[in-house]
């Protein structure tokens, strides 16, 4: 609220459930602003709740809009569009269908990634796990992937020159991922928790980023056929994209495991295994 008197923004976005206080307390105090235009500006509120539960107070305080978790790239996109643009946008996104299971068979990828390439992304989930102050032990790769924890974030590297897409997904056990939210934060929040999962995956992501420039050629020839090679090959350009969440038990993820050159790296935590899965393919 501070920074709400002092600047003006085009759209505020907030989940229900704040340290302090709330997201309907929030919006309660944004539109008591004696500023018309200030008391205007769109509030978009994000959360895994139903959103009838808060219907009442959104009329109230003039909520512009709720979008429900989980939701995709495209939903997200489009509703903040509406919202800059002042369209007609339906009061709430539907869910998305869950996705049918990956198969949870591990089969060994088509091409193996150089090691210095697995290095870097190893190294940068260290550094990352470092910054909530806790200590990630990488360990034995070998056998069966199993992607069964509660809290799932992933984000994309992009180069569109080269049309080559590296995921970059982390999957962690509830005990693991609610102990590194007390450590920092104190009295656990389930819907924080997966908030802090999903800004861990782009911090990795754009720890990453600037380490595998070096490796441009290695990459480009993971995906493409050496006849396809793009004549820059030393060159690539990497766009972070947004990350995506997902949570809760046996939850699953459309995320097609085999026929791509990828690799996985567990991580020791405390007792807990999380794990590190990187899948690079051509769009």
């Amino acid at each position: 609220m501070m920074m709400f008197e002092l600047e003006k923004f085009d759209i505020v976005t907030s989940g229900i459930h704040l340290k302090d206080s709330t997201g309907i307390d929030l919006l309660k105090e944004v539109r008591e602003k004696n500023d018309d235009d200030q008391k205007k500006t769109p509030f978009l509120i994000i959360s895994s709740e139903e959103k009838d539960i808060y219907q009442e107070k959104l009329d109230e305080f003039q909520g512009s809009d709720y979008l429900r978790k989980p939701f995709t790239h495209d939903q997200f996109q489009n509703m903040i569009g509406s919202m800059l643009n002042h369209t007609d946008q339906a009061a709430e996104v539907e869910s998305p269908a869950p996705p049918a299971a990956p198969s949870t068979q591990w089969k060994e990828s088509p091409v193996e990634v150089p090691l210095p390439i697995v290095s870097v992304f190893t190294e940068s989930t260290i550094e990352a796990m470092e910054q909530y102050m806790a200590e990630a032990i990488p360990d034995d790769s070998n056998g069966s992937v199993e992607l069964d924890g509660y809290f799932s974030a992933w984000v994309d590297l992009l180069d569109s020159d080269n049309r080559i897409q590296i995921t970059l997904l982390i999957n962690f056990p509830k005990n693991a991922a609610c102990g590194i939210y007390e450590g920092i934060f104190g009295e656990v929040d389930i819907e924080q928790v997966g908030g802090v999962v999903q800004k861990l995956v782009n911090i990795i992501g754009g720890i990453v980023k600037p380490k595998i420039l070096e490796f441009a050629k290695e990459i480009k020839q993971l995906v493409h056929e050496e006849s396809e090679l793009p004549a820059n090959e030393n060159e690539i350009t990497w766009n972070l994209g947004l990350p995506e969440s997902k949570m809760g038990e046996n939850h699953s993820l459309d995320m097609k495991l085999n026929g791509a050159p990828k690799f996985h790296v567990p991580f020791k935590i405390k007792d807990e295994t999380f794990h590190l899965v990187v899948l690079i393919q051509t769009y």
